[in-house]
This record gives structure tokens, C-alpha cells and sequence, in this order.
């Protein structure tokens, strides 16, 4: 059974590792989880160009779920 991904958008990539982390172990690891967390350059913010590979990369005929921690991470998701 196909399940629906996520994508974990937070303008920290440590906060998006480390709830991808624990959302891991609660699925048992049978949901695919990817991050998009930070600026590419290391400093807190988000990266419309980021948020699109991690979509991308989990992408299934279910759909993915994007959950982000701020206001301004949906802008970024919406570009």
C-alpha cells in the first residue's frame, strides 16, 4: 500500500533533521521523509529551490504533505 510522503520545511535544517527523525521512528520507516531546512549558505531561512528537490525526491502517486514551521515557509513552498 502506497502511503502519502513528507516534506519538512523549517527555516532550521537541525529542527527539520531532528523531527524527521522522530516522525522515522513513529512510521517505523515505511513513510518517505525529506528536509528542506535553512539557506544554502548554512543560515536560518528557507530555499524555494531546496523545498522543490526535497518534493521532488519523495515525490509517489499519493501525494506529498508539506509541513512547514513558519508563515514565511509557505511563500517559499508556494514558488
Amino acid at each position: 500500500m502506497a502511503t502519502v510522503s513528507l516534506v519538512l520545511v523549517s527555516h532550521s535544517l537541525q529542527l527539520a533533521e531532528g523531527v524527521r527523525e522522530l516522525a522515522s521512528q513513529m512510521t517505523q520507516g515505511k513513510v518517505k521523509i525529506a528536509v528542506a531546512g535553512g539557506t544554502a549558505d548554512g543560515r536560518l531561512g528557507t530555499d524555494a529551490n531546496a523545498i522543490l528537490g526535497a518534493i521532488e525526491a519523495v515525490r509517489g502517486p499519493e501525494g506529498v504533505l508539506i509541513l512547514v514551521d513558519l508563515g514565511s515557509a509557505v511563500l517559499s513552498t508556494q514558488m
